[in-house]
């Protein structure tokens, strides 16, 4: 019979063990995963707009207004390295998502403008 409690014992605290170390793991993976957050916007320019998330960042257009210059600089504010800036020529009336890109660590803004 002590046999048989024994080994209860050591198959509960084994269990208990897996259970402590699971739960570690999940919580350091949770605090370490970049967090995703809602979007954010800047101020429209002639029909496009900038938006950006956690690390990343793209530019918008409802209807790009092109009458003067079909081209559209959209500047990536990264956090702790080198901001990026990108040129696009866009249609008149252009309508969608165009140019991404992406931060390692952060990205502060996504703005555009001509």
């Amino acid at each position: 019979m002590e046999k048989a409690s024994l080994v209860n014992r050591i198959t509960a605290t084994k269990a208990a063990k897996g259970f402590v170390v699971a739960a570690l793991t999940a919580t350091t993976i949770g605090l370490t995963a970049p967090i995703s957050s809602a979007s954010h916007e800047s101020s429209w320019a002639d029909g496009c707009r900038g938006y950006w998330y956690s690390t990343s960042g793209h530019g918008y257009c409802k209807k790009a207004n092109t009458w003067y210059s079909s081209g559209w600089y959209t500047d990536y504010n990264c956090n702790n390295e080198v901001d990026t800036q990108h040129y696009d020529t866009l249609e008149n009336k252009f309508k969608g998502k165009y140019d991404t890109s992406e931060c390692t660590f952060k990205i502060n803004k996504t703005d555009v403008h001509k």
